[in-house]
């Protein structure tokens, strides 16, 4: 299965962590370049955003790698929504690693998200 894992930067280390132990597995894993990658560009946000869209349009699915951020527990934010968005459009399975974050769980649920409920090990 490739997996591509979206949230926020903040945690980039986390994502190459959960990279290594998915690999293992036999997984295919994509994760975001960090932002300095782009820094150089004109535009270095939404060309990072368009590069990452093309990698979920040839993904299976998704995980969304929600940590806590600052003070807000199991952290979802705007880019994610996005992308988690972009893979409900293209019907691709979609993943959240930790609960569902209570000011978006309506959505969430109605398109089905499959929670890992933390561990990576629940992802099949």
């Amino acid at each position: 299965m490739k997996l591509v894992i979206v949230g926020s930067m903040k945690n980039y280390q986390k994502y190459n962590d959960m990279k290594v132990q998915l690999e293992k597995k036999g997984y295919d894993v994509i994760i975001p370049f960090p932002d300095e990658f782009y820094s150089s560009e004109k535009s270095a946000k939404r060309k990072a955003m368009r590069d990452f869209n093309n990698h979920i349009k040839k993904s299976d699915a998704i995980l969304v790698a929600n940590f806590d951020k600052d003070d807000k527990k199991d952290y979802i934010g705007a880019n994610t929504l996005m992308e988690i968005g972009m893979a409900y459009i293209l019907n691709k399975k979609i993943f959240i690693l930790n609960e569902v974050p209570f000011y978006c769980k309506e959505e969430l649920e109605a398109i089905e998200v499959v929670s890992l409920k933390g561990d990576l090990k629940n992802l099949k």
